[in-house]
């Protein structure tokens, strides 16, 4: 398990860094994570994303997909 906290972290941090660009970009990246993590890291991920991502809080416009899509 440790040997997968490097990775969630670092997704976490592009995520984090990246969340006040464009909506499409954060997405990409935001699936990108998705693929490349354990199921376990995934939770971990999507709980991080409801709980702190600043794109969470920002009024979607039309066609950009909400969090409740990450299910």
């Amino acid at each position: 398990m440790a040997l997968h906290a490097p990775h969630l972290s670092y997704y976490r941090t592009i995520l984090d860094k990246i969340s006040w660009a464009d909506r499409a970009t954060f997405r990409k990246e935001l699936r990108k994570a998705f693929r490349r993590c354990s199921e376990e890291e995934r939770t971990e991920l999507k709980n991080w994303f409801r709980n702190t991502c600043v794109c969470r809080n920002a009024a979607p416009s039309s066609g950009d997909a909400g969090p409740d899509q990450l299910k």
